[in-house]
């Protein structure tokens, strides 16, 4: 064999390695940051509790003890995915987003986060959920058939704090800072508790929700893009007790893990596999999560957030159709202007303001309004039978 010919074939196989070596298996891995206030629950006891010596009315005085100590595992889970070449979406209850606030270098690590391809997202539990983060939108004037089974909590727990709106308030102001929008959630008491702004909802723990086709749900007067995922824990349960022996915790973990790797070429090409777990998971059993990210890795999964695939997949927000929308001048002083080019004739408009409310809905126009609205950020939205795009719009 000649020289040229020796290059040659290197040269194909190098050129075959990056044309054919990417997987094209869809996956998301979405991370809940919990409230820590489930006081019942053992591991939570365990890490504020015995190993750390908080008192244990430290949850419902509202502290924030619970995100102090799961931060340092924060930062190493993200550098280790990114290592990876991971990206995750990072679905944060209210508290964690109140803690990242309080302090400009979290912050400054939140934007290099989202500017990496990590999506911000929403984590909530309703007060129908032992871990509730104390928001919620029951007791508010509307009553709903089973708000007597709550009554008692929501009076005397301690753990109220607001409505949803003042709890969904610190993730806007969160991704304000970070210039982001958060769009996807996994929220319990959904019919209830969702904030306008959420497009993209998730569900399921199940080893039968690891892999799903994108789809719609229809809660009252609103539609929403769903697909599920499968739970990766460090902790399981037996006969409904949750087993706190460390050692069978971790042999089951890699059982799950172990089903998630050789169920990965079971995803067609409309399908996603989708795992979650909790940030305190990461905490007890970095090791698991971290031999998840080096499979995927390995086996050349492009992993995206839930917004990225969910764009691609549903067509929500791509970027052709992105293209044939304009909306300026951005930032403004209350006119705002609205140029589009497409076929479908059926478009409609929403402004959700910093806190997810929406502020003004109506048919697409080619101009709207907003210096009635206090100065400050807001979020426009066009939507269509297909597609959804939203712009960050700053009000002076």
């Amino acid at each position: 064999m000649s020289m040229r010919t020796y290059y040659l074939i290197l040269l194909f196989l190098w050129i075959s390695s990056i044309t054919f070596g990417q997987n094209d298996k869809k996956v998301f891995i979405m991370v809940h940051f919990e409230s820590g206030r489930d006081t019942t629950h053992p591991l939570i006891n365990e890490i504020l509790f015995d190993e750390l010596g908080y008192p244990p009315d430290s949850l419902t005085t509202n502290s924030l003890y619970f995100q102090q100590v799961l931060w340092p595992a924060i930062v190493n889970m993200i550098q280790t995915a990114d290592s990876f070449n991971i990206k995750l979406t990072l679905a944060l209850q209210s508290q964690m987003a109140e803690y990242i606030l309080q302090d400009e270098g979290k912050i400054s690590l939140m934007y290099d986060w989202v500017q990496n391809g990590h999506e911000l997202a929403v984590h909530h539990h309703g007060i129908n959920h032992v871990d509730w983060g104390g928001y919620t939108n029951r007791f508010q004037g509307t009553v709903y058939p089973d708000d007597h089974i709550w009554e008692d909590k929501f009076l005397n727990s301690g753990l109220y704090r607001g409505n949803m709106q003042q709890g969904f308030n610190y993730l806007q102001q969160l991704a304000s800072e970070v210039n982001d929008s958060v769009v996807t959630g996994c929220i319990t008491d959904t019919q209830i508790d969702k904030p306008d702004a959420i497009v993209y909802l998730t569900e399921g723990g199940d080893p039968n929700d690891l892999i799903s086709i994108p789809d719609t749900i229809t809660l009252p007067f609103e539609t929403f893009y769903f697909l599920s995922h499968c739970q990766l824990l460090s902790f399981y349960k037996k006969e409904g007790e949750i087993i706190e022996d460390d050692i069978i915790n971790h042999e089951l973990a890699t059982e799950r893990l172990n089903l998630i790797k050789d169920s990965l070429n079971q995803v067609s090409d409309d399908e996603i596999m989708g795992i979650v777990f909790h940030a305190f998971d990461y905490y007890r059993f970095p090791d698991i999560y971290r031999d998840l990210f080096s499979f995927f890795n390995q086996s050349q999964v492009n992993s995206k957030s839930i917004r990225e695939l969910m764009s691609g997949t549903t067509g929500i927000e791509n970027n052709s159709y992105y293209n044939n929308i304009s909306i300026y001048p951005n930032p403004t002083t209350g006119i705002v202007n609205i140029n589009y080019s497409t076929h479908d004739t059926k478009l409609s408009l929403r402004v959700f303001d910093i806190y997810g409310k929406i502020i003004m809905e109506t048919d697409c126009t080619d101009q709207i309004d907003l210096s009635n609205n206090k100065s400050g950020i807001y979020f426009v939205q066009i939507v269509s039978s297909s597609n959804i795009v939203t712009e960050r719009i700053i009000l002076q």
